[in-house]
């Protein structure tokens, strides 16, 4: 006579479901430590630049450099390389054609806590993890540019010198191997803007004059 056996109350999908969400909370888990100790070291480097370059003056640079952990189109957890210490907006110079300058105004914090919202919660599948500093005269620093000083009625003497300092260039390459076979992508943009976006949005500052 044949011994047979009957598990009861054995749901395969249910096991399946459990087994996914462990596995889900475990590698958010990896991920979000990962994000954490590299935007302490993407942040410490600038810091470093800025003690020489003073580049972060107002404190608006840094307070928009942050991090986010995404899953299926959900932002799991975003956070910032530090808390707001900037004392107020710092301001981005554009020229424009016909020697129109305009003053752009900048809240580095706010631009993290408004990117992070977004890109986190923009759909798709699967992982994303995400580094970005928002303040938009980062990118002529990551991009380099020529520094002119001295001459006129300073009695210092005329001179140019080229500056880059592509941090989040060269976490790029780090984060390409941490994270291999994942696929990896770097973007970084100069800001500008045009006449109309700036009336619609922008102070507008004319030879010197606001209007």
């Amino acid at each position: 006579m044949a011994v047979r056996t009957k598990l009861v109350g054995f749901n395969a999908e249910s096991i399946k479901k459990q087994m996914m969400e462990t596995v889900v909370r475990e590698q958010n888990e990896r991920l979000i430590e990962y994000a954490e100790n590299n935007i302490r070291l993407i942040g410490d480097a600038i810091m470093m630049y800025h003690s020489r370059n003073h580049m972060d003056r107002t404190g608006n640079l840094l307070d928009s450099l942050c991090y986010g952990v995404s899953y299926n189109g959900k932002l799991v957890k975003g956070g910032f390389y530090r808390e707001p210490q900037a004392r107020g907006a710092s301001w981005l110079h554009e020229w424009l054609p016909g020697d129109v300058k305009y003053m752009i105004e900048v809240r580095g914090h706010e631009l993290a806590q408004t990117y992070l919202e977004k890109y986190g919660n923009n759909g798709g599948k699967g992982w994303k993890v995400f580094f970005a500093i928002l303040a938009p005269y980062w990118g002529y620093w990551e991009k380099g540019f020529t520094m002119k000083s001295g001459g006129g009625a300073s009695g210092i003497p005329r001179s140019t010198r080229f500056l880059q300092f592509a941090v989040m260039a060269q976490f790029h390459d780090k984060a390409k191997a941490d994270l291999k076979p994942a696929r990896v992508r770097f973007r970084c943009s100069v800001a500008k803007y045009d006449t109309v976006k700036l009336n619609n949005k922008w102070d507008r500052i004319v030879e010197g004059k606001r209007w």
